[in-house]
């Protein structure tokens, strides 16, 4: 039976932007644009947890719940049983429940418990912190850091479809896990895809959560070696610090104070990022360490702007996957990574053919591609759990999603 129904969706969101927020923000947008929902209550975590903002007439964010609060579970049980609603989708990573692994176990528990009481769930599980670096992510909870990614893994397993970003996660946890219904759905575009003009100066672009993992000891020693070939070369890095690693910019900023023609923009309001892209000719991703898919890859494309990249087998994975091009570098080497953004900045021709393969591929990921993706998981969830509801995947969308 085709039906509208009502959606609850557990994530980060805005004004407190990281990746999984930012992917949380979109989509929901997204699933509210397709009217397919009578409505949609996004059950969003902030300090205060309190107040609720009328996105537009069917969606609502309500800030319900509190990152590293020991509450934060009840928090979110109880958001859920005043939205009311017919099924549930979690929006989740290893850390986005606070600094704590407690308060993510907590967080992961709420999921557990939403599959207890009947209601369709399903869950977007970013990363898969039992395939990751542990050590070099500085994972905390020391040898016990293992058993905490199993367990949860194992939580969010229990919903009725588990979602992934990169389709080598599927594989994997379809052989581990062969009884449970997991599908791959890339990031994709946020927006329509859109060809920016290249910049008439030169910038680089390093746009995410500020972490030692992140690379950033990489990439500003890389920065200071080509000053010296390229004297007006310009540096942003844009966003805020990672929940786990507080004061980690500003240490950073102390220490490379004297490097001319870096711009630490901290966080950016959602609005504000197309500018940082249409600045940029050439982003950087100078990870050491990767938790999952990464959106500014698919950010650089939509927007049409150059890639250099860590060759993280993860990073390489997901560039395969996508069909995505990227100038790779040797990971942790800044020599290596000076001279592959060198190679972009002195070959126009080669950076913009790089920039033109990734558009015209991202031009196939739209986001109403992603919209129908999780209508479908959606009624997957829902013939689960043997329910005669159905959501109607339309074969046109409106036009704002196209």
């Amino acid at each position: 039976m085709l039906t509208l129904m009502n959606l609850a969706i557990v994530s980060p969101y805005p004004p407190e932007i990281t990746g999984i927020g930012q992917y949380g923000y979109h989509v929901s947008r997204l699933l509210a644009e397709s009217r397919q929902f009578e409505r949609i209550t996004v059950l969003a975590g902030a300090r205060s947890a309190s107040g609720k903002i009328d996105i537009n007439p069917s969606m609502q964010a309500v800030y319900a719940w509190r990152p590293g609060h020991l509450g934060l579970g009840p928090e979110i049980i109880s958001g859920l049983r005043q939205a009311n609603p017919d099924l549930v989708w979690f929006n989740i990573g290893a850390s986005v429940f606070g600094r704590s692994p407690l308060a993510n176990l907590l967080g992961f528990f709420s999921l557990f418990q939403v599959t207890l009481s009947g209601l369709p769930t399903v869950v977007t599980l970013h990363e898969l912190v039992e395939l990751a670096d542990l050590k070099t992510l500085n994972a905390p909870g020391g040898r016990l850091a293992v058993y905490g990614a199993r367990l949860l893994t194992h939580t969010a397993a229990r919903a009725d479809v588990v979602c992934f970003t990169m389709r080598r996660y599927v594989n994997w946890f379809s052989q581990q896990r062969p009884d449970r219904t997991c599908i791959h759905i890339p990031i994709g575009a946020y927006q329509s895809p859109e060809r920016l003009s290249e910049p008439s100066h030169r910038e680089l672009l390093f746009f995410g959560t500020l972490a030692p993992y992140k690379g950033l000891e990489v990439l500003l020693p890389a920065f200071r070696s080509l000053l010296s070939s390229y004297p007006d070369l310009r540096l942003t890095i844009a966003g805020a610090d990672h929940p786990r690693f507080p004061g980690y910019r500003e240490t950073l900023q102390q220490e490379y104070a004297s490097l001319p023609g870096v711009s630490w923009l901290g966080q950016v309001p959602e609005d504000q990022i197309r500018c940082l892209f249409e600045r940029a000719r050439v982003v950087v991703l100078p990870y050491v360490a990767s938790t999952g898919s990464s959106s500014v890859l698919y950010q650089s494309a939509t927007y049409g702007r150059a890639l250099v990249a860590s060759d993280l087998p993860e990073i390489r994975t997901l560039a395969d996957e996508s069909d995505l091009r990227v100038e790779f570098f040797k990971n942790r080497d800044s020599g290596s990574l000076a001279r592959s953004v060198g190679l972009l900045l002195d070959s126009p021709a080669h950076s913009q053919a790089q920039a033109e393969h990734n558009h015209n591929v991202i031009l196939r990921r739209r986001p109403e591609s992603t919209c129908r993706a999780y209508l479908r998981a959606f009624n997957l969830a829902l013939e689960v759990r043997k329910s005669t509801k159905r959501i109607n995947i339309p074969d046109q969308f409106p036009p704002e999603l196209v």
